[in-house]
C-alpha cells in the first residue's frame, strides 16, 4: 500500500527540529521512520525553558528508560520545542506556529500520538506522571492499530453501506477535533453516504463548532468590558454583566457553567455568601457529570463551611491562611493581549 505524507510532513522536511539529547529525532526523519516501521509518531509540544510542568513530565516521566521503550514500540518520539529564552531561527519559528495551529495547541505540555501520516490518533493536554503516560501510551497504540486497520479495509473494494459503517467507526476512533483538519477526505465521503447523518457525527461536530464560537465570544465580550477590573473596582456591574450574558439565547450548558463559575468565584471574592445557592444548584443542573458539574455539587455541599468562614468578612476580605499556605493570584478574565 502507498504511504501518502500529509501536507505538514512537507514542511518537516526542510527542518530539523532542535530537540534534547534524550530525543534527538527530527520530525521529518521520525515520520519517515514511523512508515518504513509501520509505526506513528509522538508529538511532544513543551515549552523546555519555561513551563514547568513540561519539564516535571519530561524529567518525571519521559525520561524513564521504561516509559521510552513502552513508547517506542509504537512511536518514534519528536519534542517540539516553544522556548522564551531560547534563541531560534525565522524558518523554525514558522514551522513550529504551523504545527501548534494545526494540532490546535492551547497549552503545554501536549502529546499528540499521529499515524506517519501526522493524522492524530489520540491527544494528551497537561501533566501526566508515569503512570498515566503509560496507560496513554497503551491508549494511542490501540487506536493507532484500529486506524490502521480501518483505513486498510477503506482500500479494499467495499459496498456503500460497508464504506459508510467503516468510515463512521474510523472518525469515532480519532479526536473528533483532529476530524475537519486531517480526516478531511474521510469526513466528506462520509457526508455523500450518510446524508441523514444516522451515525450523529455530524451533528457533534458542529456542535463542538458552535460550543468553540461561542467560547471565542464569551471571552471577548468580557475582555471588551474589563469584567477583570470590574470585578475589583464595581462587582455589582460586574455581576449584572454575567446575568446578562446567561439570559441570550441559544447558550451552551458548557459556556453558561463558564460563566455561572465566574460568577460563584466573584461571589465568594465578595463573601456575599448568601446569594450563592442559587447559581450553584444551576450549574449543578445544568451538566451535572461535567467538570464544572461536579465542582458545583462540591461547593454546594461546602455551602454550609463556606458561610461559616466567610459570612462575617467584609467584601474582599479573605479569610486567614493556613500556615504555609500561599494566596493564590484572583484572575476572572485574562487581559487582552497587547497589540
Amino acid at each position: 500500500m502507498k504511504t501518502i505524507i500529509h501536507p505538514l510532513a512537507a514542511i518537516l522536511l526542510a527542518w530539523s527540529a532542535g530537540a534534547s539529547e534524550t530525543w534527538s529525532t527530527s520530525p521529518a526523519e521520525a515520520m519517515q521512520q514511523a512508515a518504513a516501521q509501520n509505526k506513528g509518531v509522538m508529538l511532544e509540544f513543551t515549552g523546555s525553558d519555561w513551563c514547568g510542568a513540561c519539564i516535571m513530565q519530561k524529567k518525571q516521566a519521559l525520561s524513564l528508560p521504561e516509559i521510552q521503550t513502552a513508547i517506542s514500540r509504537s512511536f518514534i518520539p519528536v519534542e517540539l520545542d516553544y522556548p522564551r529564552k531560547k534563541q531560534q531561527d525565522a524558518q523554525t519559528k514558522t514551522s513550529l506556529e504551523t504545527y501548534k495551529k494545526s494540532y490546535g495547541i492551547t497549552g503545554f505540555p501536549t502529546l499528540v500520538f499521529a499515524d506517519a501520516q501526522g493524522r492524530p490518533v489520540h491527544t494528551v493536554v497537561g501533566y501526566a506522571n508515569p503512570a498515566q503516560v503509560m496507560q496513554d501510551t497503551k491508549k494511542a497504540a490501540e487506536a493507532l492499530n484500529t486506524q490502521q486497520s480501518l483505513t486498510n479495509k477503506l482500500a479494499e473494494k467495499l459496498t456503500d453501506q460497508q464504506r459508510r459503517d467503516t468510515l463512521v467507526q474510523l472518525l469515532k476512533t480519532v479526536p473528533q477535533s483532529s476530524i475537519r483538519t486531517f480526516y478531511k477526505p474521510a469526513l466528506a465521503e462520509l457526508e455523500k453516504l450518510d446524508p441523514q447523518d444516522a451515525s450523529g457525527i455530524l451533528a457533534k461536530l458542529h456542535r463542538d463548532d458552535l460550543l468553540h464560537a461561542q467560547k471565542l465570544e464569551w471571552a471577548d465580550t468580557f475582555r471588551k468590558k474589563n469584567i477583570h477590573i470590574l470585578a475589583d473596582q464595581n462587582p455589582d456591574e460586574a455581576l449584572s454583566i454575567m446575568d446578562s450574558y446567561l439570559k441570550k439565547n441559544g447558550l451552551l450548558p458548557e459556556v453558561k457553567q463558564a460563566v455561572l463559575m465566574q460568577k460563584v468565584y466573584l461571589l465568594m471574592q465578595q463573601n456575599r455568601v448568601n446569594e450563592l445557592e442559587q447559581p450553584l444548584k444551576e450549574g449543578v443542573a445544568l451538566l451535572p457529570k461535567s467538570f464544572e458539574g461536579k465542582a458545583f455539587g462540591k461547593l454546594l455541599d461546602k455551602l454550609p463551611e463556606i458561610k461559616k468562614e466567610r459570612g462575617l468578612l467584609k467584601p474582599g476580605e479573605e479569610p486567614p491562611l493556613p500556615p504555609g499556605a500561599i494566596r493564590a493570584t484572583k484572575m476572572i478574565v485574562p487581559t487582552a493581549p497587547a497589540k
